[in-house]
């Protein structure tokens, strides 16, 4: 076995350092790749850092409490061919490479794009995988059809960054900012489901997808679930994270506080009740969303979108539908979800369909516990 190195991660674009909060693994462990190994915390949201290596561990050299860059050398992994002296020269010649370096490798690297859809400019986010898979898939790899994220109501593709990366190691993936959301032209026509699911049809067809994997979370899973209705066969399998419309209804009061939230003192409270651990919600994260809110268009696209029956009560979907989806679905709920919440059954049934629930996780599981949520998501493709 050759040294291998586990490194400080990079989530999203904005990050270049993290704080080891704490290790989950100790010298001597054999760790294999995908386990948590340890958090790391940046000035947006704690994560777990999955391992992209196996092997034993032979150093931990960063400390917890440690502030790191992106790329900085965390531990070691080795078997025990390799001497003390091998380990130390390896430690000794290590180099932090620059994650930004163009020259770097491009493969698994996001890259900020645009597709144009009429008068509407629909910005995205694509990682191409490391290594194309090789699982048969009707003739085709399932490496090669991609992976397509969808965000929820005042999100963007930024709510993926602990999940595209994972994904992207064996596929294609392309977060979506939708109409009104992050990088995308602000104006909304149709704030529905079905409109909003029309604009992600659409999307498709104009980078020549025939078929994906959709992945939504809360809106934006039943803007996955409509675009399946839409064309069944089209859509290869479907992931719903605490999706919304389908039965179980939507906390209006946090729709209502979260359009109005003028200041950080207002806002924070808010977006607290998107997860379990409200100490996930930094000040970093809260400007960010201020500033958002702030750009010229968001309010009345939310007002659109909230308008156009997000609060409802009353299901978007027909139960006999969803019960005849051929494709595998997985539906992943949070334990502790206080925006999609209640014990009334949601009609997501059918013998394709596979229920999840995750600890310690609120409505943001797919962050707060990214790890068992990428595995039900890899499990589903």
């Amino acid at each position: 076995m050759t040294i291998k190195a586990i490194t400080v991660p990079k989530w999203g674009l904005s990050m270049d350092e993290g704080e080891l909060i704490e290790w989950h693994i100790s010298p001597g462990d054999e760790i294999n790749i995908g386990q948590e190994i340890a958090e790391i915390e940046t000035s947006k949201i704690a994560g777990a850092v999955e391992a992209a290596v196996s092997g034993k561990v032979r150093r931990l050299i960063a400390e917890e409490g440690e502030m790191l860059p992106v790329g900085a050398l965390m531990a070691v992994l080795a078997d025990d061919t390799q001497n003390d002296e091998a380990i130390d020269a390896f430690i000794a010649t290590f180099k932090v490479e620059d994650p930004d370096d163009p020259a770097l490798e491009t493969a698994g690297m996001p890259n900020i794009l645009s597709a144009k859809l009429g008068d509407m400019d629909i910005s995205y986010l694509e990682t191409m995988p490391h290594e194309p898979a090789n699982i048969p898939d009707n003739g085709q790899k399932s490496g090669e059809i991609p992976v397509i994220l969808i965000h929820g109501y005042g999100g963007d593709c930024n709510n993926w960054l602990f999940n595209q990366g994972k994904l992207g190691e064996t596929h294609r993936v392309i977060a979506l900012d939708l109409p009104g959301h992050g990088r995308s032209t602000k104006y909304v026509k149709d704030g529905s489901v079905k409109g909003l699911a029309r604009v992600v049809d659409g999307f498709l067809d104009r980078l020549a997808i025939e078929k994906a994997h959709l992945i939504g979370h809360s809106m934006g899973a039943a803007i996955a679930l409509q675009c399946a209705l839409n064309d069944p066969r089209r859509v290869t399998s479907l992931s719903l994270i605490c999706p919304a419309l389908v039965g179980r209804p939507v906390n209006s009061d946090y729709i209502t506080n979260f359009m109005q939230a003028r200041t950080r003192k207002q806002l924070k409270p808010v977006l607290q009740q998107l997860f379990s651990d409200e100490k996930l919600v930094t000040a970093d994260l809260i400007d960010d969303v201020l500033k958002y809110k702030r750009l010229d268009g968001v309010d009345e696209a939310l007002k659109v979108i909230a308008d156009a029956g997000l609060t409802t009560e009353q299901s978007a979907f027909n139960d006999n539908e969803i019960a005849g989806l051929r494709m595998p679905v997985s539906i992943i709920w949070g334990e502790n979800d206080k925006i999609i919440s209640g014990t009334g059954a949601h009609i997501l049934t059918g013998k394709n369909i596979r229920s999840h629930q995750v600890k310690d996780s609120g409505h943001m599981p797919h962050m707060e516990n990214a790890g068992a949520v990428n595995e039900i998501l890899m499990e589903n493709l």
